[in-house]
């Protein structure tokens, strides 16, 4: 299986770099800082400028650990919505409940919206207990990928953990490794793991 390097971008210069080292995907955000947030449409627009782009973009508004409310939801169904028609390959995004569960119930409205796009789960995965549960539930949700660090700690520390999601995952749900990946670690996960998709600020930029 090829391997996939998907740098995570957020600025011009960035997305140059991630076409000018052939990234095999890009994801465009805003405000990495906070952990990601819907990118501008100046700056989705530019990073579609390529012929044979592949670009996935972060719905997220705020810095909210995940947890929605109805005034959010209008906001990230609006922002869906702006985008669905557009060159991008998918859509980023992941609502929790309270108790730090899939909340199963707005992921469903939201994917009412994304038409033909695919949808990732970002790494609010990696704050849900029962990873079993929540991989069924995505997939029934028909969620395509599921970007996780395997646990608390950086990906290369969580090969034991990461080892164990490719088991629950196998043939149910694509999963890709963050979490301080780079181009100096990337090829050990894939080697310690059989994983196949990175996902990285450092990585193909």
């Amino acid at each position: 299986m090829k391997i996939i390097r998907e740098a995570c971008v957020e600025t011009k210069k960035e997305i140059d770099a991630a076409y000018a080292k052939k990234a095999e995907r890009i994801e465009l955000c805003s405000h990495l800082d906070k952990g990601g947030y819907t990118p501008t449409k100046t700056l989705v627009d530019y990073s579609l400028r390529k012929p044979k782009n592949n670009v996935i973009i972060m719905i997220r508004r705020k810095c909210d650990n995940y947890v929605t409310n109805k005034s959010d939801m209008k906001k990230l169904i609006s922002d869906i919505k702006k985008y669905k028609d557009t060159k991008i390959k998918g859509f980023v995004f992941g609502l929790l409940t309270k108790d730090n569960k899939v909340d199963v119930n707005n992921m469903k409205e939201l994917m009412k919206y994304v038409g033909k796009k695919y949808v990732v789960f970002h790494m609010a995965f990696d704050l849900i207990k029962d990873k079993e549960e929540a991989i069924n539930q995505l997939t029934e949700l028909g969620v395509k990928r599921i970007l996780t660090k395997g646990g608390n700690d950086i990906a290369i520390n969580n090969i034991k953990s990461l080892n164990k999601l490719k088991k629950l995952a196998e043939d149910k749900i694509e999963l890709v490794v963050g979490g301080k990946v780079s181009d100096e670690n990337y090829l050990q996960i894939n080697k310690l793991t059989k994983i196949d998709q990175f996902h990285g600020r450092k990585l193909a930029c």
